[in-house]
Formats: C-alpha cells, sequence, structure tokens
C-alpha cells in the first residue's frame, strides 16, 4: 500500500511510540527512515518541548526536509495529527478493498 512512500519522524509523538509508529509503516509496506534522504516523502513532526523555548533551533530533519522541499523534492511535512488522519484513510481503504 505505501511502498513508494519513504518516512522520518522527528520529535516526540504523543499517540505512540516511534518504533510504533515505524512498525505501522513498515506494515504497510512503507518504507522508516532515520534521516532525510532524495528518497524521503514525509516527515512527521511530533512535539518538541523545546518549542515552549523563546529562541529555539528547529529540528535538523525539520530543516533539512524544507531546504529539499525548496529544491523540488515531492516532500510532505504532516504534523502527528495528520500523520494519524492520513492512517486512518489508508486502513479506510484497505478495508474497502482498495
Amino acid at each position: 500500500m505505501l511502498k513508494d512512500e519513504y518516512f522520518v519522524f522527528t520529535g516526540t509523538l504523543t499517540t505512540m511510540t516511534r518504533k510504533q509508529a515505524q512498525s505501522i509503516i513498515t506494515g504497510l509496506k512503507g518504507h522508516s527512515q532515520s534521516s532525510i534522504t532524495k528518497k524521503t516523502t514525509r516527515l512527521v513532526t511530533g512535539y518538541f518541548p523545546i518549542d515552549l523555548i523563546e529562541g529555539y533551533h528547529p529540528s535538523q530533519k525539520l530543516l533539512e526536509a524544507e531546504k529539499a522541499a525548496q529544491s523540488g523534492q515531492q516532500i510532505r511535512i504532516m504534523s502527528e495529527k495528520e500523520f494519524i488522519e492520513f492512517l486512518s484513510q489508508t486502513f479506510q481503504l484497505l478495508s474497502n478493498g482498495l
């Protein structure tokens, strides 16, 4: 189902562990990566406690993904909420036999 999708996670996920999220992706025949590459198609951003601190710097993975997108790479940056909605839609398609 997700054979052409390459996921990278950054930050802390609040609804599941990163390992659980990676298992779901691989279970759906997708790929989980530890860093942004030319193959990466989606970056899932979790919660960063440092976001609450004034003058923080975004994660390196987020900066790399934004740079890749600006140079034309088809990479989607999504929040954890968007990731959960994406999984829900994927499971719905699977349950409908598509």
